[in-house]
């Protein structure tokens, strides 16, 4: 995953005052719940990109010809792979 638990839960932190201050949800609950679960839905959707990003690496390597990891080539065709697989999925990037 590519943020520390501290970012994630500052993002959290950060979002449900965004959301509560310019009354964009009603939250009545202990705030501390609010930040869990938000900070909980951050961190499963970067577990899904992480997989999603997986599984475009590995249709990458088994490529019959091989392409050098970290070229032009290998990015635009990760980038390409990666939206057509999420498209697939529902997931949205």
């Amino acid at each position: 995953m590519r943020l520390s638990d501290d970012r994630i839960q500052y993002l959290a932190d950060q979002m449900a005052d965004h959301l509560t201050h310019n009354k964009l949800i009603r939250f009545t609950g202990m705030r501390t719940s609010l930040v869990t679960v938000i900070a909980r839905v951050i961190t499963n959707d970067l577990k899904i990109e992480d997989e999603i990003n997986a599984e475009v690496e590995r249709m990458i390597e088994s490529m019959q010809r091989k392409i050098p990891r970290g070229s032009a080539e290998w990015t635009s065709i990760f980038f390409q792979k990666k939206e057509e697989l999420a498209r697939r999925r529902n997931y949205i990037i």
